[in-house]
């Protein structure tokens, strides 16, 4: 089960939309910060999801624009959706980074070079907390559940910065056995 489909029923379960619509909100809204969600995989899904019944599409034109497919969510779509609910809201958290593949193999390179890029996580993490921390006042209007998100990542982003501070204490009072 997807994600992506969570993503895209729950935008349609809210509101009939287009898939460059859905595409546009999910840029506003940041999902694809915390959710792996593309463009390509919006429009794929889509398809796929009214294939296999969970949405339905009424084909519209307004004004002089082209035609565009507008897709609401079936009875069955909103039993998936709340199925998909269920599963995700009851997996194991999983919490990766992928500069995990850095800290990993910072004992096989010389002591000033893995600082370095200590250093360098250091300042993905700075520059991530400060772009989630322009984006509060920003979202203000947003509904609760969108700005506990964006409180969730800032608060994830603090620990790393303390977690990356003892780490890095730690790994520079080692000798080169590291």
């Amino acid at each position: 089960m997807s994600t992506v489909d969570l993503v895209l029923l729950g935008m349609i379960y809210e509101q009939p939309c287009s898939a460059y619509e859905m595409q546009k909100n999910i840029e506003y809204r940041n999902l694809s910060k915390w959710v792996k969600v593309s463009s390509p995989s919006i429009y794929k899904k889509v398809i796929q999801l009214e294939k296999k019944g969970y949405l339905t599409s009424d084909t519209i034109r307004e004004g002089k624009m082209p035609e565009k497919a507008v897709y609401s969510i079936t009875s069955a779509g909103k039993d998936y959706f709340l199925s998909l609910m269920k599963e995700n809201a009851t997996r194991t958290i999983s919490v990766m980074f992928d500069f995990n593949a850095v800290v990993a193999n910072l004992n096989k390179i010389p002591k000033e070079q893995a600082l370095e890029l200590l250093a360098d996580i250091r300042t993905g993490i700075i520059g991530s907390k400060s772009y989630m921390e322009k984006m509060v006042p920003q979202r203000k209007h947003i509904p609760l559940v969108g700005q506990t998100i964006i409180s969730q990542q800032v608060q994830v982003l603090e620990a790393l910065l303390s977690w990356i501070d003892s780490f890095e204490h730690e790994f520079n009072g080692l000798g080169e056995g590291k």
